[in-house]
Formats: structure tokens, C-alpha cells, sequence
């Protein structure tokens, strides 16, 4: 008995130290509402997010950030990348160990066409797996930035941002021919209606301050803009919006933090869905057949060269458009497109190709005659309810599943779409030979200049 009473004894000293720890932590992160309810610490203990006291003491800064609005979608992945490279790097620096970066929504691409559908203020849960690529680095999308802030400063209170910077390219980028990492403060133009713009596109958002930048450097840059503007006063949070990010460069592209960052990139699982129930009933395509199963969880990938076989179908993105005028002299015609095409499909014996394409109805029309002896297919929607639902940026996405599942991979010159495809097969581990191929100007120039090769690097 008396064993018994001192092992008691023990175990209630034990419980109540564990409580008074955990009573201290409430009460030190209490004006902090969004990082740990009362209940969270003693439920939900994982989920909560239970920082040693110094981190708790740093404010969370808001990294927000908006792109040209001329820039497409596959562009802004890759302006994602630098910044989501930046922020995890950003975290382990003092004082923005909390950092957190907001994703901008997508309103209205230049290269969306339907104009019968609404295609603004479209969150990034629409086109990927936030729960993904939260196994990256701390993002969120816009409206759970709202909810924050609402928790934060009450639901009725406007949101008012801290900083915003304008960032432009220096006039003369190599002085004395030498590219410096730098940046310095400009006069805004007088036209610019700096203090009220609709930010990310949103009427509710204002600013402080609004700085105008040249900037040339990678994004690791950023880090010393935070600091030169940083104000002493910030308490518990800092909200800061980047205009005009696609001007901030790679700090190594193609470096193991990129493809971490890359392959955290995860589609959401209703296109992934979408373009599965295509392969199967058009391409009898799937992930076992194919040898192109990946683990639930990005993390757990390991390199496989050579692992993917691919569904028996050839893969061709033809990209037309502005690019008939931009890049005609590498964009092939629809007829040598063709060619090459054919003459792909009689090499490896495959029947059918799938075209990923922004051409014209006709454009696609005439290339099923000069392939009259294969089998054509691109993916449509089959409803207007679908076509709602995907978007157009969906449908884009839908495509690009489908060519990263495909036994031969072929694209166009100098395009993201293409490049994004390349890095899609790179994680499911296709043969290079198989990936990293590039449509001519002329079917009879075979020696005609390539897209880059970025193989995949793990850790």
C-alpha cells in the first residue's frame, strides 16, 4: 500500500507540473487566438502548433504576392516555387520563424478563353492539394488569410495591409557588365493610384505603405527588403504584399529545394479523378498498368528512373496562338507537326496520340487528316456543368495529367506548359529519352534546338 501511495504520489506531481506547463503556454500565446485554442493543447496536441516560447514571441508574417497579369498559369507555378523556397528558408530565420505565404487567387488568365463562365477569384484549392504542399512550407490560401485576420482584429474590421512593394526591373541591369543583387526605392508614377488599388482583386484590401522598387536578384533577397522596412513596433502580426513577384529570381533552379517544392505540388484530387476516368475510357490507361502508382504522401518518393512505362499512347502539346507570331520561327506548322508525329508513332508502334493544344477547332480538324491512319483524341468536357466546374485552368491541368501518363512525350519550344509536363514525368520517372522532346520548325531539321534538360534531384 505504502508503494502504491508513493507511486501516486509521483504521478499526480507529474500531472500537475505537465498542467502548469501547459496552463503557462495558454496563457503566454493567449493574444495569439489563431495558433492555439485552450482545449487544442490537450485534444488536438498535434495539430496544434506548440513553438518554444522565443517563437511564440515573433509576430507571423503574411507574405502575399501578386504576379503580372500577363503572365499564364504555368508561369505563376513557377513564381510559386521561388517563393515557397524563400519562405521555407525564411522560417528559419529569427523573427520570421512564423512565417506563413498567402496564395494569390487566379481571376480571368490570359490565355482562359471561356468568357460564358466565372473565372475569378479562383483559389488555389481549385487546381492542388494545399494539404500537400503544406508538407513544404507554411501557405494558405486567401480566404483562410481573411479568416486569420478576422480572428486576429475582429470580423468586422477592414483588412489593412503593412507594406506593399511595387517591384520593377532596373533600367541597366549589368552596370559596368555585372549583374549585383540589389535593390533601391523610386518615385512612383504619378498614375498610379497607389494607396486604393484593388489588390490581388479585391476591393476590401488597403495599405500603410507602398513603396516602388527597382529589384534585381534571387528571392533570398527579399529577406534584407524585409529587414531594411521592418518596424520595431510589430506585435503579433505583419502583412506584407509583393506586386509584380515573377521579377524575383531562382536562387538555384533545379536544385533539390526546387523539386522538393515542385513535387509538393500535387494536383487537387477532382482533376486527378477527372483525367484517370479519361485514360481509362479513351486511352485504356491506368496508374497500375502504366507503372506510374506514387506513394500517398510526396515525401515518401524515392528516384526511379526508368520505374514508368507509360499508357500506349503518344502525348503531342502543340502550342499555337500567340505563339504562331511571338516564336514562328520555332513553332512548326500544323502539317510538319504532323509529320514529326507520325513518324514518332510508326517508330515506337503506338496507334494513338493525344493532343494537348490551344489550337483552333479547325487547326485540330486538319491535323486528324494528315494523321488519318491513327486515332486522334483530346480531352473536351462532355457538359457545360463540367466545363463550370473545371475552368479552363482546369481543363489545362487535365491535359497535362494525361501527357505525364503517356508511353512518348513530345512539346513545344520554350513553353511552361511543355516544361511543366517534363517535370510531371521527371517524378513519376520516365526515361529522359522518353520526356525531354521538342517539336521542330520543319520535320526535316532534326537537329533543331531543344528545351533544356532539368533532371529531377532528391535529397
Amino acid at each position: 500500500m505504502k508503494l502504491h501511495s508513493q507511486r501516486l504520489t509521483v504521478i499526480n506531481r507529474v500531472f500537475h507540473s505537465m498542467l502548469l506547463l501547459a496552463i503557462s503556454h495558454i496563457v503566454h500565446t493567449s493574444h495569439i487566438r489563431e495558433i492555439c485554442e485552450k482545449r487544442d493543447i490537450f485534444f488536438e496536441p498535434f495539430r496544434c502548433q506548440l513553438y518554444d516560447l522565443g517563437v511564440l514571441d515573433e509576430p507571423i508574417t503574411y507574405l502575399l504576392y501578386d504576379v503580372n497579369p500577363s503572365e499564364g498559369f504555368n508561369l505563376r507555378r513557377d513564381v510559386y516555387i521561388r517563393l515557397a523556397v524563400f519562405v521555407e528558408y525564411l522560417r528559419t530565420q529569427p523573427g520570421y520563424r512564423r512565417a506563413r505565404l498567402v496564395l494569390p487567387p487566379w481571376s480571368n488568365l490570359v490565355h482562359w478563353r471561356s468568357t460564358n463562365i466565372d473565372q475569378t477569384q479562383l483559389l488555389w484549392s481549385h487546381f492542388f492539394d494545399l494539404r500537400s504542399m503544406r508538407l513544404y512550407t507554411d501557405v494558405i490560401d486567401m480566404d483562410e488569410f481573411f479568416d486569420a485576420y478576422r480572428a486576429l482584429h475582429g470580423p468586422d474590421e477592414p483588412v489593412v495591409l503593412d507594406e506593399v512593394y511595387k517591384l520593377k526591373h532596373f533600367d541597366n541591369m549589368f552596370e559596368n557588365g555585372v549583374f549585383v543583387d540589389k535593390f533601391e526605392e523610386h518615385v512612383c508614377p504619378k498614375s498610379q493610384d497607389s494607396m486604393a488599388g484593388a489588390f490581388l482583386g479585391y476591393a476590401n484590401l488597403s495599405t500603410r505603405d507602398f513603396t516602388c522598387l527597382h529589384f534585381q536578384g534571387s528571392a533570398m533577397l527579399l529577406h534584407r527588403l524585409l529587414e531594411t522596412y521592418r518596424r520595431p513596433d510589430t506585435r503579433h502580426a505583419r502583412y506584407v504584399l509583393i506586386l509584380n513577384a515573377e521579377i524575383v529570381l531562382h536562387d538555384l533552379w533545379g536544385n533539390v529545394d526546387y523539386w522538393a517544392a515542385r513535387r509538393s505540388m500535387r494536383f487537387a484530387s477532382e482533376l486527378v479523378e477527372v483525367a484517370a476516368r479519361f485514360r481509362a475510357d479513351f486511352l485504356n490507361s491506368s496508374d497500375q498498368q502504366d507503372r506510374t502508382v506514387r506513394p500517398a504522401r510526396w515525401t515518401d518518393e524515392k528516384p526511379r528512373r526508368g520505374g514508368a512505362r507509360g499508357g500506349d499512347y503518344l502525348c503531342a502539346h502543340l502550342r499555337r496562338a500567340d505563339f504562331l507570331y511571338g516564336r514562328d520561327k520555332t513553332t512548326p506548322t500544323v502539317q510538319s507537326a504532323a509529320l514529326q508525329i507520325r513518324a514518332k508513332l510508326l517508330e515506337l508502334g503506338l496507334k494513338t496520340v493525344f493532343v494537348a493544344s490551344d489550337c483552333t477547332r479547325m487547326e485540330f480538324y486538319n491535323l486528324k487528316n494528315y494523321l488519318k491512319r491513327f486515332r486522334v483524341v483530346r480531352f473536351v468536357p462532355d457538359s457545360y456543368e463540367q466545363r463550370y466546374a473545371l475552368k479552363d485552368g482546369g481543363i489545362a491541368v487535365v491535359d497535362q495529367i494525361i501527357c505525364s501518363h503517356a508511353r512518348y512525350f513530345i512539346g513545344t519550344y520554350e513553353s511552361t506548359f511543355t516544361y511543366r509536363i517534363y517535370e510531371e514525368r521527371e517524378i513519376l520517372g520516365f526515361p529522359k529519352d522518353l520526356t525531354f522532346n521538342t517539336f521542330c520548325k520543319s520535320e526535316k531539321d532534326t537537329n533543331c534546338e531543344k528545351n533544356t534538360v532539368w533532371p529531377i534531384v532528391f535529397h
